[in-house]
Formats: C-alpha cells, sequence, structure tokens
C-alpha cells in the first residue's frame, strides 16, 4: 500500500529540488520530474487565479 505525503515547499525550495535530481541518470528520475512539474504548474496556475479579479466581477461593478 502506498501512502500520500503532502509537502509545501515554495517556489525557490522547488527549483532547488528538481535541479537535485537533475543530477540523477534521467532513467531514475523522468517520472518524478514530470509529476513535480505537472503539480506545480496547476499550484501556479490556480495561485494566478486567485489573485486575479475575473473579468466579469469587474463588468458588473462598471454596470453599476
Amino acid at each position: 500500500m502506498s501512502i500520500l505525503i503532502n509537502l509545501e515547499h515554495t517556489v525557490e525550495e522547488v527549483n532547488s529540488i528538481l535541479a537535485a535530481l537533475a543530477d540523477r541518470p534521467f532513467k531514475e528520475v523522468a517520472d518524478l520530474i514530470a509529476k513535480i512539474q505537472a503539480k506545480g504548474k496547476s499550484a501556479l496556475e490556480a495561485s494566478q487565479l486567485t489573485a486575479k479579479p475575473s473579468d466579469d466581477s469587474a463588468t458588473e461593478a462598471d454596470a453599476s
């Protein structure tokens, strides 16, 4: 049985982890690097969505 562990890291920390993994043979770390990159991409996209107001809310405020 696999146990999932959720970790939180800054972008800089994740980049350091990826740099360290890049020193390993590609065959050993390719899947892990891809998984980290995919999780990072979705996390960054989610944070950008919450940081920006939607265009609809700006339009509704202008119409009032």
